[in-house]
């Protein structure tokens, strides 16, 4: 099979290298702790700038929402991608602000991903995350008689280990670590902690091999 014409290959070079970091060089007037290169796509919005730590090399995905606002904000490792329509949001309600997110270098955050870290959340270096992959670290207490509405959330926080594949579809809920070098696999919803080396699967998700 013969390759791209030059000409589809560069233009597709321009839409997804020199026009977005054409964006992320205007952005960085507002993101003073950004640093350069930093790739952002068509219709990205970013709350609470100040709070976003991207280091070199990030691409945020077309219509990515960040909202930032948080006691200790987003730290993105150098060369973290978020990919198009990803949602990342550390706060919901003013007067309960969220903690914080990291995620380490050359991680990859897939398509239409959910991260939701009102609690801590931590996301090693060198994991893929795959398409429509939802992190919560936040869970709403159902106790006693009261209203749900009124009794209000607990929060943990979770953490993902170095070189972890979760795969596409995934659910990663609150309280939850996964050690360094594991998988999840597509459509999983882990509800307790995964150790390292593994392969862990199911609903909810149970280890069915080791690497």
């Amino acid at each position: 099979m013969g390759g791209l014409p030059a000409t589809f290959t560069l233009w597709h070079v321009l839409q997804r290298g020199t026009v977005p970091v054409l964006r992320g060089t205007l952005r960085r007037l507002f993101l003073r702790n950004s640093r350069f290169p930093l790739f952002v796509g068509r219709g990205v919005r970013i709350l609470s700038p100040s709070l976003l730590y991207a280091n070199r090399g990030v691409f945020l995905g077309d219509y990515s929402y960040v909202n930032c606002y948080s006691t200790q904000g987003i730290r993105l490792g150098r060369n973290v991608t978020v990919r198009e329509f990803a949602w990342i949001q550390l706060t919901s309600r003013l007067d309960h602000p969220g903690v914080s997110l990291e995620v380490g270098d050359d991680t990859y955050i897939g398509p239409r991903a959910t991260l939701g870290a009102a609690a801590p959340v931590k996301i090693g270096s060198r994991c893929q995350l795959g398409a429509n992959v939802s992190l919560i670290a936040e869970s709403h207490l159902y106790g006693g008689s009261d209203p749900i509405f009124n009794q209000g959330v607990s929060r943990k926080g979770i953490v993902i280990g170095d070189d972890c594949w979760i795969g596409n579809n995934a659910i990663i809920l609150d309280g939850v670590s996964i050690g360094s070098g594991s998988v999840i696999g597509a459509g999983s919803v882990v509800t307790r902690s995964v150790p390292g080396g593994v392969v862990a699967a199911g609903v909810p998700a149970r280890v069915i091999r080791t690497r």
